[in-house]
């Protein structure tokens, strides 16, 4: 089983996203893989292009970098070691 800090922090980070919730609450080693593959790449080029405010650009980067810390937690954690 996971940490409920990890928990908890997955779901605020993927609110709609109940397969993520799923695995986190299953204790299931795939919740690594899909925090891995979500979380990489950053923020589009077109979200950056298209902001109309610094502060609506800064809450969707500090959301990729909470994405990134979620996995991070989750290496800290991973069931297979």
């Amino acid at each position: 089983m996971y940490s409920e800090k990890l928990i908890k922090e997955v779901k605020e980070c993927y609110p709609d996203y109940e397969k993520i919730h799923q695995l986190a609450d299953e204790g299931s080693v795939w919740l690594g893989r899909y925090l891995d593959d979500s979380c990489s790449g950053g923020i589009p080029l077109d979200t950056v292009l298209t902001a109309l405010t610094l502060k609506e650009l800064q809450a969707k980067a500090r959301l990729a970098k909470r994405k990134v810390n979620c996995y991070r937690m989750w290496c800290d954690e991973d069931p297979r070691k």
